[in-house]
């Protein structure tokens, strides 16, 4: 593919839509016609048959996309003109423009959108049809071309703006329907698609025009993707989509703000309802995953991942529930592949503590870019979660000796509390407090240290924290 800039508009060209912009010149150089180059591509014995063909497929080729250009630049410039980014991409048969942002757009900005675009292939059509009109009896090469350029168009607009899914008429009836009849309108919608795609198909087979019953064919295939989208809850977007979009957006919400329980709340309760559709259950149950992975509950989360369907889950989440239920022979490979899908320093350290945690700690340290105080704390983290406190504790220390600060230390000396070995928590905390630590009140109120409330010399090192401070 190759890109460029027209103006402010991103345009890409795959090579894909330059083959099929050749078999769609090749189709309109079979149609006769009188003079040149009728008379030559229609003599294979002619000297000059090899040269004009070649000539004439690359003229087609060009028309072919700048035919596509104007269509989709009518588009892209209405989309300027309300304040988006447009890009153009020639491909397939045709073109898109991608306008970013369009859903938010009211409906019947929407549909002047989609207008715009067979309106200005119909122009540069009619400029086409001017110039044949002129040449008409005077050049025929121009008018051959010319000619054609202007029925292409013409019967193209037509074609585009039926009620056809994937057509820019299948878009404007989804976008009235749907105005008109709410959720059930893009349904309807798509009915309509169907008939006239049947009608359609019909019409090409009695008229043998195999290129228009591989396109319908083409939108049919959408038509019914689109249907069955529908009964998943998945279409249409914006405004008019399924009720219940909106509770699942509204969890997600809340699971990005840290509210755990009040997203897994409304996450609960669209699993527990008949009337979730398939698509919108499987987005809760993926959120219900997250959750119980951020509070330590790896068989919960796997639990949730695997009523998952028609949704891929990330790699690093599955890792990470086989981590919390102690499975790191399972776990090992998927934090190895998540590490290399997403290069993410996060996950490329998590993958370093599941290896400390399987005692593959050469490995761990033969990790490209890895810190191993951070591949330490990962391992400590999930360690505490499991409750297995002496080897967190243990993990640790190991954080402090590569990293010594007071956050290291004083995690230890947590886990060795829970553990039961306040004397190696009280050796953890001396050497917190000596790298830094100083926060009195959150040691004395902390939940994992109170086991070591009532001893002398817990309070005596409190109260150092206090003289420091």
């Amino acid at each position: 593919m190759f890109r460029f800039r027209f103006g402010p508009i991103p345009v890409e060209v795959q090579f894909g839509h330059l083959l099929l912009s050749a078999f769609i010149g090749y189709s309109f150089m079979s149609v006769p016609s009188p003079g040149w180059p009728g008379d030559v591509l229609g003599d294979t014995s002619h000297p000059r048959h090899a040269l004009t063909f070649g000539v004439v497929l690359a003229v087609w080729m060009v028309l072919v996309s700048l035919s596509v250009f104007a269509h989709e630049l009518g588009h892209a410039v209405v989309a300027r003109i309300y304040g988006l980014k447009p890009s153009i991409h020639f491909v397939g048969l045709g073109g898109a423009t991608y306008e970013p942002g369009i859903p938010l757009l009211e409906w019947w900005r929407q549909v002047l959108l989609t207008l715009a675009g067979p309106a200005a292939g119909l122009l540069f059509g009619v400029a086409f049809g001017l110039v044949a009109l002129l040449s008409h009896g005077h050049t025929s090469g121009l008018y051959y071309f010319a000619f054609g350029i202007f029925y292409a168009n013409l019967a193209w607009t037509v074609l585009n703006l039926l009620p056809i899914s994937s057509f820019d008429g299948g878009r404007i009836t989804e976008l009235v329907l749907t105005r008109a009849f709410g959720r059930n309108g893009f349904l309807f919608a798509q009915l309509v698609a169907l008939a006239f795609s049947i009608g359609l198909l019909v019409l090409a087979f009695v008229a043998a025009m195999p290129l228009l019953g591989i396109v319908v064919l083409m939108m049919s295939a959408r038509t019914i993707s689109n249907l069955t989208a529908w009964q998943r809850g998945e279409l249409p977007e914006g405004p008019m989509a399924h009720p219940l979009t909106a509770v699942v957006e509204r969890a997600e919400a809340l699971y990005r703000e840290r509210q755990l329980d009040e997203a897994g709340a409304l996450a609960r309760g669209l699993v527990d309802a008949p009337q979730t559709p398939a698509l919108l259950r499987s987005r809760a149950h993926v959120l219900l995953g997250w959750v119980a992975l951020k509070q330590g509950q790896g068989r919960k989360a796997l639990d949730h991942f695997s009523q998952v369907q028609g949704l891929v889950l990330p790699t690093h989440a599955l890792a990470a529930a086989f981590s919390l239920i102690g499975d790191e022979t399972r776990a090992l490979p998927l934090w190895a592949q998540a590490a290399q899908q997403d290069q993410d320093e996060t996950i490329l350290h998590e993958y370093a503590g599941a290896l400390l945690r399987a005692g593959k700690e050469a490995e761990a340290r033969a990790l490209p870019g890895v810190r191993m105080a951070r591949a330490w704390a990962a391992a400590e983290r999930v360690l505490y979660l499991r409750k297995e406190y002496v080897q967190a504790a243990s993990a640790a220390e190991a954080a402090f000796r590569e990293e010594p600060t007071a956050t290291h230390a004083y995690t230890a000396a947590c886990a060795w509390a829970l553990a039961g070995r306040a004397d190696d928590a009280l050796r953890m905390l001396t050497l917190a407090s000596q790298n830094g630590f100083a926060d009195a009140d959150e040691a004395a109120t902390d939940a994992d240290l109170k086991s070591l409330r009532a001893r002398p010399d817990f309070q005596a090192w409190l109260g150092s924290l206090g003289a420091r401070a």
